[in-house]
């Protein structure tokens, strides 16, 4: 299990507001405009510079890719950042901006970016603009000089130099380096000490650039921790609860949850300088100093609560009324719909950071939310108040089983003495005693519950989960992907929205499952209800797709999000050992998305639900026969068919094996409910032992250089199944 996927932020209109340029071009007639263009960059006429700044700009950034084309291959990247040092500074602003946009877009472009100088020129700009930031703060001499508009340009370059410099980073991994190099960190941290007096969207910017700078970066840490106050700057702005009067709630919550997650980022090398610390002095680690890094983590994720606070249903039909509403026609003309755009923008950016705010708490939970305390508490409560399912025990309870058995045979010997042992204890074990022990059960479950409230465990449950559940639910917007460009950038963004909400559930889920499984079998109305969640969650997904014929984009949308719940239904449905409430129906619904799924990522999770809720028992022979015959028939056999036929080739590889190590657990014992009327009478063994040597051969399409992993799992299998075969033969006998 690991960190969630990293989220990059999109380019959206700069809230500082962009220096538009009249008259600037929009298009090109020829591909001999563009030289020209690029003349115009190196004018000695400073307006002639400014016009083709922006044009270059405009041009990047329009939808023909062929203009585009044409501007790379004139060497227009060597142009733009040749153009940094320029004296004026509306050419400044205009070349920043092109570079960070063309970053942005162009993977390709960012690469030739990194190889031309730009840390160099940027690096030579600091200087003059931290002066004029200094200037703007204290309103000096040299702030008065700048008037509103140099006041603005300022701000606009920085605010492009730093999200250029964030855009490389997360693209390029070798800028990595060179921007470590530039140590800007004294400048951009500068930022949050007056956090109060600059526009928030610069703040939010400097706090993106940390946060991309120091993720995974060892060295970007130590430098932080060990510049000057650096660290307490961000811990004074997470517990700031404004940020100025004129700073509205929400660009405050942003910069503290941008804050929070430049120190989560931090945490791990803060804890390790203080434990070297600590072992010079022959120690520990104090109390004191540990609880400062614990109560930072709390108050991140407060923030992060309150943060994605957010009803993704109203804010998708707003985004969509917006989106449908904004005419084609040019902005600059049509005044109105640039502020329909912009507002649009600002939601998008929102968006954004709500996903940030989802991984924030995804990571967090996955590297503190169930402390060993927590797991041992809560196993202890659980051995001593949970009854075991019937034959449905782990691999560990098959072990507890076998060690009482040795201890009964050791026993064996003591005859009647034992047994007269047993009665005298059991005629001594009267009402009174049973009070105690429910009394002593009662007192360590509240126990366990309360050290679970007090955990980060208890907030992610209180604060962050019926949060995640809301974001998660699908929008209005999933439908509308094919209908236009803008529209399907709305539908993209919630369906992220609601896949990123999934996948920081299933990090929860994934936690409790691995260290604290028992918190699962004490909170069954909690299991019930999310399964039920996630079950709707995919009948409106399936639903649709079922019904009718959706464009390939919404399709598209569509399974990202499905993935993404089925794979929280495998990890809820395997930390209960299948204990769900799945009905038939149910059932037929998931057997339906692992025979349609368009990739095998899908269909192995939807193969892992399944193979779960068979083990169910007892009481639920019908579902296991018709899961159990699914699995056989349509999941392995079929695919071992169409790898045998002339020609044919199964790249099914993972839900083949994955189906065989659910069989193997599902009628791993004879004394199961339903393996008499369905492993038995349905036959199952002979159709295994049919399976035995297409299973070999299937294990030999895979390449052991390519995919040596797979080709492990395959080959495990195949040796699984012959041991297996074996096993079920004389099992009975």
């Amino acid at each position: 299990m690991g960190k969630a996927q990293k989220r990059t932020f999109k380019s959206r209109t700069n809230p500082l507001g962009t220096a538009t340029v009249p008259g600037a071009a929009t298009a090109v007639e020829s591909k001999d405009d563009v030289p020209v263009l690029l003349k115009k960059l190196s004018s000695s006429d400073a307006s002639d510079r400014v016009w083709a700044a922006a044009s270059a700009s405009n041009l990047l950034m329009s939808d023909d890719e062929t203009v585009r084309r044409m501007l790379l291959s004139n060497n227009v990247i060597s142009a733009l950042v040749e153009r940094l040092s320029d004296s004026v500074p509306d050419v400044v602003v205009q070349v920043s901006g092109a570079l960070y946009n063309l970053a942005a877009v162009d993977h390709g472009a960012a690469v030739e970016i990194s190889r031309r100088n730009i840390y160099g020129a940027i690096q030579s700009l600091i200087p003059r603009l931290a002066t004029s930031i200094d200037g703007i703060i204290k309103n000096n001499e040299e702030g008065q000089r700048l008037g509103d508009d140099g006041r603005k340009m300022v701000l606009l370059t920085t605010d492009n130099m730093l999200s250029l410099l964030r855009v490389l980073c997360e693209t390029v991994p070798a800028s990595v380096k060179q921007v470590n190099d530039m140590a800007l960190i004294p400048f951009v941290i500068s930022f949050f000490k007056v956090a109060d007096r600059l526009p928030p969207s610069l703040v939010q910017t400097a706090g993106q650039f940390l946060h991309t700078l120091t993720d995974e970066n060892t060295a970007a840490k130590r430098t932080l921790l060990g510049h000057g106050d650096a660290v307490n700057v961000l811990f004074n702005v997470v517990k700031a609860q404004q940020l100025g009067a004129e700073t509205s709630a929400d660009d405050t919550a942003v910069v503290r949850m941008l804050a929070g997650a430049v120190l989560m980022n931090l945490k791990d090398v803060a804890i390790e300088q203080l434990e070297t610390e600590a072992d010079k002095r022959g120690a520990d680690v104090s109390a004191e100093d540990a609880q400062v890094w614990d109560n930072m983590t709390r108050a991140v994720l407060e923030i992060v609560s309150g943060f994605i606070s957010f009803d993704p249903h109203e804010a998708a039909a707003r985004a969509l009324h917006l989106a449908e509403t904004i005419p084609v026609a040019d902005v600059i003309a049509a005044p109105e719909a640039s502020k329909q755009e912009m507002e649009l923008d600002r939601l998008g950016a929102r968006m954004d950071y709500i996903q940030m705010a989802l991984e924030l708490a995804a990571n967090i939970f996955t590297d503190e939310g169930a402390s060993a305390e927590d797991a041992e508490k809560a196993e202890s409560e659980s051995e001593d108040t949970a009854e075991p399912a019937d034959g449905n025990g782990s691999d560990d309870d098959m072990g507890n089983d076998e060690d009482e058995e040795d201890d009964d045979a050791e026993h064996e010997d003591d005859g009647d003495e034992g047994e007269a042992d047993l009665e005298d204890r059991d005629a001594d074990f009267d009402a009174d005693d049973m009070n105690d022990v429910l009394c002593d059960e009662g007192a360590a479950k509240k126990e366990t519950e309360e050290a679970v409230r007090q955990s980060v465990l208890g907030v992610f449950i209180d604060a962050i989960v019926p949060s995640l559940l809301r974001l998660a639910e699908p929008t209005v917007a999933m439908t509308c992907a094919a209908e236009s460009a803008r529209l399907a950038s709305v539908a993209e963004d919630f369906a992220a929205l609601n896949e990123r909400a999934l996948g920081c559930f299933n990090n929860f889920l994934l936690v409790i499952e691995e260290s604290l499984k028992a918190w699962f079998r004490m909170h069954a109305d909690r299991v019930d209800a999310w399964w039920r969640f996630l079950i709707g969650v995919a009948e409106r997904l399936v639903g649709s797709t079922a019904d009718a014929d959706p464009a390939a984009a919404d399709r598209r949308l569509r399974y990202m999000v499905l993935d993404r719940a089925i794979g929280c239904m495998w990890t809820l449905a395997r930390g209960v050992g299948g204990e769900v409430p799945a009905t038939p129906d149910q059932i037929e619904g998931l057997i339906f998305v692992c025979s349609t799924a368009p990739d095998h990522a899908l269909r192995v999770k939807a193969v892992g639900v399944l193979g779960n809720i068979a083990r169910r028992q007892p009481g639920h022979v019908d579902a296991n026969r018709r899961i159990g015959l699914f699995l056989v028939d349509h999941v392995i056999a079929a695919s071992l068919q169409a790898n045998a036929q002339p020609g044919g080739t199964c790249a099914a590889v993972e839900p083949v094996a994955e189906a065989l190590d659910l069989l193997f657990d599902i009628y791993g014992d004879m004394a199961y409910d339903y393996d008499e009327p369905v492993f038995v009478r349905e036959k199952l063994l002979p159709r295994l032992r049919q399976m035995l040597a297409p299973m070999r051969s299937l294990c030999k399409t895979v390449d052991r250089r390519k995919h040596r992993s797979l080709r492990d799992r395959c080959d495990l299998a195949t040796q699984n199944l012959r041991a297996f075969i074996e096993y079920k033969a004389t099992e009975r006998k």
